[in-house]
């Protein structure tokens, strides 16, 4: 697992936090090893607080973007580290919420924990 030199220090971050390592190699276009991006490096980048990306968030996005009361939907950030909980009103819009989120500046990464009424469904498997 590596990363390109000219990525951005959001996609670093979401990788490293994804694939639990505190550490990336940066290789160039032919694969040579240029450097080594670790966790505090790319987390100095993000140096938004996290009650700012909360405020974010719940007003920015869920009042004004989606119409979504931002008391209906649990929102805790830590460290760039969103979690968002609850039942969305749909799924599409559960899940176009998450996406959302992930575009906002100082989110390292999403935990997506919204029920979703697909999830709820019984799955069968073909006879």
């Amino acid at each position: 697992m590596t990363i390109g030199p000219d990525a951005p220090a959001q996609e670093a971050a979401r990788l490293m936090y994804d694939r639990r390592v505190k550490r990336l190699p940066v290789v160039n276009g032919t694969g040579h090893l240029i450097g080594i991006v670790s966790r505090v490096d790319v987390l100095a980048v993000f140096s938004r607080p996290d009650r700012e990306i909360r405020t974010e968030i719940t007003g920015d996005l869920l009042l004004e973007r989606f119409l979504v009361d931002p008391a209906a939907l649990e929102v805790a950030v830590r460290d760039g580290i969103v979690t968002i909980a609850g039942e969305p009103e749909t799924d599409e819009v559960g899940r176009e919420i998450v996406a959302a989120i992930r575009h906002v500046e100082g989110v390292v990464a999403v935990r997506d924990r919204l029920r979703y009424s697909d999830k709820l469904l019984p799955t069968t498997a073909p006879v």
